[in-house]
């Protein structure tokens, strides 16, 4: 029997094959809204079997009388459409059943957030299955799909939230699927890909609805809470560990405040961190007594006064690079030079100092280019990278050009309904060059469950273009620096045969290197060959960076060279994606790594962050961890920029200006820098001003008897500071190579010793000391990366002489 649509208005009733039509509430409804892979979605919802209704509005009158509501990968909701299915949830007590990103406005959030019971904190990329948690309801235990699919991490907003599903092999708080008492939430984009995941979507889908149609029954399924468990000695280390963090962060910005700008202006806080360090100092003792209970409430209420009681109006950072991801979708609504000088008075007054462009996305230039294809329809009339370059530098800030370097296609790009091309277009640059493009072992265009068409970093034609993408961004924009986003190949999974890179160049170029077509090649029974065959598409992608760098530089020695990375383990990451940054700093190549550090909370930031630290510390780049705002609450940015800076690094990257809210926008605009110097542009006056606000800090605590030292180490560290103090002068007055290795050489003794000398205060406040080992870390990376400057542009000059 075929399927049958009326349409009525915004509604669209569908009656699938053999079903009966229920009365209207128990109906389920599918929200259909601009922006989704409406064709996919509603492939998989006919492959369901399920009886569904589709409506296009989301308001109050369409709502009425509905019981549950699907909203499959709906994206963003105005802020009408949020509140009206808020009210509905609460007055009407409406199920809902959500998949994929799911943005909030603002003045709606916290009310929705919490009746949903969880939200979207950032894209996991590598396609994983999903795994069922202990506290699974038995609403979820009939699903046995093991599907893989690229997903994004979830977390829980209240006590309610039932933490359903993870996702296997990712670690860390990965949730795939939580429930509340009124939701389900799906972390993926349901039935985005109906050939591959069809199984997993159902599965899901129907477990959903028939926990959603048994009303507020579903919580009386979930196991009963067991008895307290016992606190082992990995869970207290942790607890003390996260609540010791914490107070740490809140108490140093109310330092360095209180150093840089004077006074004491703490006291109404002292209450809260007295009784925060309290319970840090009781938190062994009454776990060793097996009072368990009282230990998880008072460190949960410990947090939780520190967490209210955030100095969000006590902010003070140092110099630091402020990037933020300026994409293509808030370009294109700003229609115009005048709107988009709004957003560039916006990020000014916020104090972002670096801005990445989205100049090529899914192979459209934002500009009328000479090199790319074509420019982005919706652009087409005026030319927005000329005019961000102006705006940027009249405003003191950066203008550095975003580029999808290997990613040309994007079937979300595509099926916009501003965009409205085919869904499974290959984008302008393959449509014009098909050779060029890179394929699975099958010959497929677009890797499995991923949206993107894929350039072979082994053709040479290929390189040629993207060198001269380099020119013409350099030479005739005059960009302050290149940002390569998509400098890998997409996500792989050898041991499933989920395989990718096989363009006709690099078939070609690896069958002369090693006389076999890596087609014949399997990832299990040929394993060195297969290691051989990993190795020779990470150097394609090495030999373009290392391209395109010197191509950038030898226009312009000043120009930045960045790159958005991930932050998995090396080994991890060269088998799954080809991608060795490694290599790119040691070699110099890139001045900005900046590593996918999407976080929905500040522990899992510091646990991405921290493993790539050492690695970092050998080169000269600088390390800007990245913040995902995405559905991220005020306060938990405020800490996780807190713990960034209380990490050796050079600043943060914010992805990106959609999500860049008002009240984040206040936040960071509160947080006043004293120096207007841009640590890639001015590293040394940069570090000057770090170690002179540190110095500030020091004498502050000394001052009020917080630091004693006796003699005579006290007189060695006043030394020893007066010592660093006068080789960074005389850096910054002279910066030469001999300067530079003094400054050097007394900075190190400073760090060497400043163990020794704080050893008391290590035993009152073991954090506050390990930040200020890394602050002096810090200035030490940047040191090299000041080098590193001095060495490129005393090369520039020779070659101009």
């Amino acid at each position: 029997m075929a399927s049958l649509f009326l349409w009525t208005g915004s509604l669209t009733w569908h009656w699938a094959a053999h079903s009966q039509t229920p009365a209207l509430t128990d109906e389920l409804t599918v929200v259909r809204l601009p922006g989704q892979n409406w064709a996919n979605i509603e492939r998989q919802l006919q492959r369901s079997s399920l009886t569904y209704q589709v409506i296009d509005q989301l308001n109050p009158a369409v709502l009425q009388g509905r019981k549950i509501v699907f909203l499959p990968n709906v994206n963003r909701l105005t802020p009408a459409q949020a509140t009206a299915l808020s009210e509905w949830m609460q007055r009407e007590g409406g199920q809902v059943i959500v998949s994929g990103p799911l943005e909030i406005p603002a003045e709606a959030r916290d009310p929705l957030r919490n009746l949903i019971g969880a939200y979207w904190s950032g894209d996991i990329p590598i396609a994983s299955p999903v795994r069922l948690t202990g506290f699974a309801g038995e609403w979820a235990r009939g699903v046995t799909a093991n599907d893989a699919i690229a997903g994004g991490a979830l977390l829980p907003t209240g006590t309610e939230s039932r933490l359903t599903a993870v996702w296997e092999g990712v670690g860390g708080d990965a949730y795939a699927v939580i429930a509340s008492r009124q939701s389900v939430y799906l972390g993926w984009r349901w039935g985005e890909f109906p050939d591959e995941t069809a199984q997993l979507d159902r599965q899901w889908l129907q477990a959903a609805l028939q926990r959603a149609q048994g009303g507020s029954a579903p919580l009386a399924e979930q196991p009963v809470a067991p008895p307290p468990l016992p606190i082992n000695t990995f869970e207290l280390l942790a607890m003390r560990q996260e609540l010791g963090g914490l107070l740490g962060r809140v108490e140093g910005s109310l330092l360095l405040t209180q150093a840089t700008q004077g006074g004491s202006g703490a006291t109404e806080y002292e209450p809260i961190l007295a009784r925060a360090r309290d319970v840090l100092r009781q938190l062994p003792a009454w776990v060793e007594a097996g009072q368990y209970t009282q230990a998880r409430q008072a460190f949960e209420q410990a947090r939780a006064d520190l967490w209210a009681n955030y100095p969000v109006d006590r902010l003070t950072a140092l110099p630091e690079v402020r990037a933020i991801w300026l994409d293509r979708g808030t370009i294109v609504e700003s229609r115009s030079e005048t709107g988009l000088a709004q957003v560039f008075d916006r990020l000014a007054q916020a104090g972002i100092n670096t801005v990445f462009f989205e100049t090529m996305n899914a192979g459209f230039a934002i500009h009328p280019s000479r090199v790319a294809p074509q420019q982005n329809p919706l652009t087409r009339g005026w030319d927005p990278l000329r005019a961000a370059v102006r705006l940027a530098h009249e405003r003191g800030m950066e203008l550095h050009a975003w580029i999808w370097t290997f990613a040309v296609g994007n079937i979300r790009h595509n099926i916009l309904p501003e965009i409205n091309l085919p869904q499974d277009y290959i984008g302008p640059v393959l449509t014009a060059h098909p050779d060029w493009a890179n394929m699975d072992d099958r010959g497929n265009l677009f890797p499995r469950g991923q949206p993107e068409t894929w350039l072979d970093p082994a053709n040479p034609q290929v390189r040629s273009y993207l060198l001269a993408l380099t020119r013409e961004l350099v030479q005739d924009y005059r960009v302050d620096g290149i940002h390569l986003d998509y400098i890998r190949y997409p996500f792989q999974n050898a041991p499933s045969r989920n395989v990718f890179g096989f363009g006709r160049a690099a078939r070609q170029g690896f069958q002369q290197l090693s006389g076999v077509d890596p087609l014949q090649l399997d990832p299990l029974s040929d394993r060195s060959l297969w290691q051989l065959w990993t190795r020779y598409r990470t150097q394609q992608v090495n030999e373009v960076v290392e391209s395109i760098a010197r191509t950038a530089r030898s226009l312009n020695p000043h120009v930045i060279l960045s790159a958005a990375v991930y932050a998995l383990p090396q080994n991890e990451r060269l088998q799954k994606l080809q991608q060795d940054w490694e290599e790119w700093i040691q070699a110099g190549e890139l001045d900005l790594l900046i590593p996918l550090t999407y976080a929905g909370n500040t522990r899992r930031l510091a646990q991405l962050v921290q493993p790539n630290l050492e690695i970092v510390s050998r080169s000269s780049a600088l390390f800007l961890p990245s913040l995902n705002l995405l559905n991220l609450p005020a306060v938990e940015f405020l800490d996780q920029m807190q713990v960034v800076r209380d990490l050796p690094t050079g600043g943060f990257a914010l992805f990106a200006v959609r999500q860049f809210t008002p009240e984040l926008e206040e936040i960071l605009s509160r947080s006043a820098i004293a120096s207007a110097r841009i640590p890639h542009r001015d590293p040394f006056g940069a570090i000057q001003d770090r170690f002179q606000s540190l110095q500030q800090e020091w004498m502050f605590l000394s001052e009020q008897g917080q630091l004693r030292l006796l003699e005579p180490e006290r007189s060695q560290w006043v030394e020893q500071i007066e010592q660093v103090e006068g080789s960074l002068a005389a850096l910054v007055a002279d910066p030469t190579l001999e300067t530079l290795a003094q400054a050097r050489q007394q900075l190190g003794r400073l760090r060497e010793n400043l163990g020794a000398w704080m050893r008391v205060k290590s035993l009152q406040n073991p954090y506050r000391v390990q930040i200020w080992g890394n602050r002096l870390m810090a200035l030490e990376m940047m040191l090299r990366y000041g080098e590193q400057m001095l060495l490129r542009t005393s090369a520039a000059t020779s070659l101009r002489g």
